[in-house]
């Protein structure tokens, strides 16, 4: 951390998606004024619009920073929320819980959890599903992107793993299919440019010229829908010629 006058310069990362970007928070007069990117970070070359806007949602009006309990009936103009604390609504919640799970059954609750993709629960949402396991619900409700769960299931179910980081400090080519970090995770789309600096190639499959297709030594304009074609081609050009670990993919 570096101070200068009443204005604070802390180092850390922007926790508001998954992708972790380095930053540097200034804080002026005990007030987040601005999150800048920090370079000296693995991932702090940029930060999006979102993290930029973290001295917004801090000191929003309307951030939450503790419980609160409704005393009036829903459907009330004024729902009549008042503050209790954390002690009383872990208790609460906890009571009603169990009541609900001592006269219907744990499976009778589904736990809503939102995507861990694009918010700060990147780090909680295990904790979340452990409580769903040890309460004994089956249920979980998440709301994701809609590239989450192809992209995660198709990686554990081909490899036995979920989805890895690309070796982008090796690589030789880069594919880029229906994917535009540049929007999306500006930490990979920066690794992205400096493994092509460095001379990997670049293939996109995009049918929009966007982001980092720009800057692709390939640029294959599918038409929408048709991504499935390119690919058995692909599968065909691969097996046909023999450009692949035989013994991999049998074992």
């Amino acid at each position: 951390m570096t101070e200068t006058g009443n204005v604070q310069r802390i180092p850390g990362y922007c926790a508001l998606c998954t992708s972790k970007c380095g930053c540097i928070s200034v804080v002026k007069d005990e007030r987040m004024i601005a999150l800048e990117p920090d370079p000296s970070h693995p991932t702090g070359q940029a930060l999006c619009g979102k993290g930029r806007a973290a001295p917004e949602l801090v000191h929003h009006d309307e951030r939450l920073l503790y419980p609160l309990r409704r005393t009036r009936p829903k459907g009330e103009a004024d729902p009549g929320w008042e503050r209790i604390s954390w002690d009383e609504a872990l208790d609460t919640v906890a009571s009603e819980l169990n009541a609900i799970a001592a006269q219907h059954g744990p499976e009778s609750v589904a736990f809503g959890i939102t995507t861990p993709s694009g918010t700060g629960l990147q780090d909680a949402y295990t904790w979340v599903e452990r409580l769903r396991h040890a309460f004994g619900s089956p249920n979980a409700v998440f709301g994701t992107e809609i590239c989450n769960f192809h992209r995660d299931d198709v990686y554990a179910f081909t490899f036995g793993v979920g989805t890895p980081m690309p070796d982008f400090t090796n690589t030789d080519c880069i594919l880029l299919w229906g994917h535009n970090p540049s929007a999306t995770w500006l930490a990979y789309a920066s690794r992205v440019a400096a493994a092509k600096a460095r001379g990997a190639k670049l293939v996109v499959v995009d049918p929009r010229r966007e982001g980092l297709a720009n800057k692709a030594d390939q640029w294959l304009r599918v038409r929408p829908g048709s991504d499935g074609a390119l690919a058995l081609g692909l599968a065909h050009v691969l097996i046909k010629s023999g450009n692949f670990d035989a013994d991999f993919v049998r074992n």
